[in-house]
């Protein structure tokens, strides 16, 4: 059996492939932002630019209301959509986010996942990237562990305060 087991790990290690260079893996490590710049800069340009009209005019929901749409941006190979989400479930504990959002306006086309970047409102820098996992039609769900910093403060957000992000989809991660 030893003997065996020694031909099969002899054979494995020759059909492996070759271990990616070092170099190689910590390209793969930068986000998409740091790798493509100007497509960044001009996703970030295009999704400055998108205006949602808040329901009859008001600056702020009332409480019980439908919640406040938040600026979106979905980067497709064959195409760009300027659209928004409507955030339905915000918690951050400890470092921890949990959130689900419904996208707009794609529901005939829509994606198994996403990779999803905060975009800071203010600032317009990118935050961080998560993965978003359909959950039911239209809606997406993200669970991520953020920085400590950012997480406090977003710890008291609630679904219907105005978010303090921008978010850029992205299907097609090879772009």
């Amino acid at each position: 059996m030893e003997e065996l087991l020694r031909w099969r790990l002899a054979r494995a290690e020759a059909e492996a492939p070759r271990p990616p260079r070092a170099a190689r893996l910590l390209e793969e490590a930068r986000p998409w932002w740091e790798i493509w710049p100007a497509r960044f800069q001009d996703a970030v340009e295009r999704l400055s630019a998108i205006r949602l009209a808040v329901g009859h005019a008001m600056a702020e929901p009332r409480p019980g209301r439908i919640p406040v749409r938040t600026a979106a941006l979905v980067l497709r190979k064959e195409q760009e959509i300027e659209t928004s989400v409507r955030v339905l479930y915000l918690r951050v504990e400890g470092a921890r986010l949990r959130l689900r959002f419904e996208l707009e306006g794609t529901e005939e086309d829509a994606r198994k996942s996403y990779d999803v970047t905060f975009v800071c409102t203010e600032t317009l820098k990118p935050l961080f990237s998560a993965p978003a996992q359909s959950s039911l039609m239209g809606e997406y769900s993200i669970d991520f562990e953020m920085s400590p910093e950012l997480a406090r403060t977003w710890e008291h957000l609630k679904v219907m305060d105005r978010m303090p992000f921008r978010l850029i989809l992205r299907s097609d991660t090879g772009q």
